[in-house]
């Protein structure tokens, strides 16, 4: 019998205790363009922390003390300023530093400095659920910022917190934007997928059966010039789109989807693979043509985006997910080949590099191959690669520093 051992171990370097739910993952950012990275995220009790890469907190905005009596009067006080994304950093005022943009339950957006001092919010009728994204959208060297609320209108105003634009569309937005040659593309709660111009213009929309949570991936995912739209539904399916607007295909589930794929070539064949989790417990590897390669199942919901990543410097891609079973997966991202029989080794032969002493699946197949697992205290939320190292963030409060380490 051949027995392959991995080598290393993933091991936690620290952990940080928020003491709010939390619901996104961290944004690792320079404020400044220097080496020292700063780990930003949002909290359920409306904070906003920024940690020095030790854990040690750098400043804590509390979005809660903006906010009048008047205002308080009619909201939740436990939820009235969650942070439901994580936060965008970008330099909006060409100051030389970046700056951090959030939505909270209320209906705000928040604009501070890098220091965590406020410079501007923004009202919506809704609330602002969705990610931020920044883009200079009429090239006049200053970008605008651009979100969606759920008052049903998507907004574009200034970078000094001005309205510039909004556009009132069928239904709240909880998606994040994605911009492609200056078009906006968006999902919306009753399921559209929207394409318009920065004036409002309609491009194209399509229909799905279900919400739309996740943000539109844009990859040329075939190897040629041509950009696809590659978006998940709450209806359970993956839809890759044209930048007309026609389906290409779609990729059936049986969980909803509820964020953004990740693209990178995994198996050299010099075309981008589309890796996403699904509320039916898989993570899932397809082609560019939307054909399964493989798939993983966990023992709950895969919600947060998975990385693909080299996580131990080998040279080969890794695929890490986090699931609300409290694990981290990290797993090989070509999979593992289970041969046909052989007679005389059949259940026993494994191609090379495979961890796994037993043959769980049926010969002539790919599945997902399985490199490590940890188990973290809570429901995974989030996932982000901080230089080597995996932060993940928990739903009971928790950011845990997860570190490979050789043996």
């Amino acid at each position: 019998m051949f027995n392959f051992k991995k080598r290393g171990q993933l091991v936690e370097k620290w952990n940080f205790d928020a003491r709010s739910t939390l619901l996104a993952k961290p944004t690792i950012t320079s404020f400044d363009n220097s080496s020292q990275k700063n780990i930003v995220f949002g909290t359920n009790d409306g904070k906003v922390y920024a940690l020095n890469t030790d854990s040690s907190v750098k400043w804590v905005f509390d979005a809660q003390e903006q906010v009048n009596q008047l205002e308080m009067m009619f909201m939740d006080t436990e939820t009235a300023n969650s942070i439901e994304t994580n936060p965008t950093i970008q330099d909006i005022n060409n100051d030389g530093k970046k700056e951090v943009l959030f939505g909270t339950e209320m209906g705000f957006v928040y604009a501070l400095n890098s220091e965590g001092k406020i410079i501007w919010k923004y009202k919506t009728e809704g609330s602002v659920r969705g990610g931020i994204t920044i883009k200079d959208l009429n090239q006049d060297g200053r970008p605008e910022i651009i979100f969606g609320s759920g008052d049903k209108n998507l907004y574009i105003i200034s970078s000094r917190g001005e309205l510039i634009n909004k556009f009132e569309v069928d239904e709240g937005i909880e998606s994040t934007p994605t911009i492609l040659n200056n078009k906006i593309i968006f999902g919306t709660n009753n399921g559209t997928i929207h394409c318009i111009t920065q004036t409002g213009e309609r491009i194209w929309d399509f229909k799905t059966n279900a919400k739309i949570t996740a943000k539109a991936t844009i990859g040329k995912i075939q190897g040629g010039e041509e950009n696809f739209i590659i978006i998940g539904s709450l209806d359970q399916y993956l839809y890759a789109f044209d930048e007309e607007g026609a389906l290409i295909w779609k990729f059936k589930t049986e969980g909803s989807i509820y964020s953004e794929v990740a693209i990178a070539d995994i198996n050299k064949d010099k075309k981008l693979e589309i890796v996403f989790g699904s509320c039916d417990n898989n993570i899932y590897a397809i082609d560019s043509y939307g054909k399964k390669i493989w798939s993983y199942e966990t023992d709950f919901w895969i919600v947060a985006p998975v990385i693909i990543t080299d996580i131990n410097n080998d040279g080969k891609l890794e695929i890490i997910a986090g699931s609300y079973d409290h694990n981290l997966y990290v797993l090989d991202a070509k999979g593992n080949y289970v041969f046909d029989y052989i007679p005389g080794l059949s259940g026993v032969m494994q191609q090379t590099g495979s961890y796994s002493d037993v043959i769980t699946s049926d010969p002539g197949e790919t599945t997902g191959k399985k490199i490590f697992q940890y188990e973290t205290s809570g429901v995974i939320v989030g996932c982000t690669m901080m230089d080597n190292n995996v932060l993940i963030t928990t739903k009971h409060g928790k950011i845990n520093d997860i570190a490979y380490e050789k043996r």
